[in-house]
């Protein structure tokens, strides 16, 4: 009699809180493919790059500081001695691996030459943003590129990035500028090369997947479009790496962000 008093209340319980489950997977359903709809009509919409999020609070050992003045004294270390090595000019981009008493350790962004630059207002500022036709903006969470033509959105790209956690092989947060282009590199130090490359700041680019002395897809780098991988540079496909290549201009912004 027990038993079958249990019962009935669990049957009742069911019956009771079932269809609010139901309707909740239903509306949770339903939300996917809005949003699925939405994705696929992104062509169709606009996107003002000012609402576009540059930085978040995540860990990065990486930071990006812009010149704020003429002739900012680059120097051998932070001894305090001032043992000047370079100058930099002003809304020039320099990235910084680390600090040490009141200076920073970067490394600027044509040539990569290092030093130490002295961290105040006077010297460094934040973001500095100049509007320029193509845009391409590289979101580190989501591994993809968007890109941007007078606010619009034309195509959105999967990529792999540098390995997080590591001053060696992040990848730059900031806002940069399309440096120069290529056809081919290869490089010595990591026995791989690329096709199809745009360099955005010092030696960091955009390039196709790895391919090997003779120029033959690294087969198994393949695999690792999606997710963060390089040592630092963006690596999309051979497909979409020719597509930039051949459509963004030279001085295009280069935005890379969480």
């Amino acid at each position: 009699m027990k038993k079958t008093v249990i019962y009935s209340i669990i049957l009742t319980c069911i019956f009771i809180f079932a269809p609010a489950f139901m309707v909740q997977l239903d509306e949770n359903t339903q939300q996917t493919i809005n949003n699925d709809d939405i994705n696929k009509d992104n062509n169709d919409k606009k996107i003002d790059i000012k609402d576009i999020s540059i930085f978040s609070s995540r860990t990065c050992f990486k930071k990006t500081y812009y010149i704020n003045k003429e002739k900012v004294n680059v120097y051998e270390d932070s001894s305090g001695k001032d043992k000047i090595v370079f100058t930099l000019p002003k809304d020039d981009v320099v990235v910084a691996y680390k600090e040490n008493n009141g200076y920073l350790y970067c490394e600027e962004n044509k040539d990569g030459k290092k030093g130490w630059i002295k961290k105040n207002s006077d010297n460094l500022k934040g973001e500095i943003y100049k509007k320029t036709e193509y845009t391409l903006d590289v979101n580190l969470t989501n591994q993809n590129i968007s890109v941007i033509k007078k606010d619009k959105l034309l195509k959105r790209i999967q990529c792999s990035t540098g390995i997080l956690g590591d001053q060696e092989t992040e990848t730059p947060l900031g806002i940069f500028n399309v440096q120069c282009k290529g056809e081919y590199f290869y490089s010595n130090k990591y026995q791989e090369g690329a096709r199809y490359y745009i360099k955005f700041f010092s030696n960091y680019l955009i390039h196709s997947i790895p391919v090997d002395k003779k120029g033959n897809i690294i087969e198994d780098e393949k695999k690792k479009i999606g997710f963060p991988a390089s040592h630092g540079c963006i690596r999309i496909s051979i497909h979409d790496a020719e597509w930039i290549y051949n459509n963004i201009p030279e001085g295009s912004s280069v935005i890379i962000h969480y």
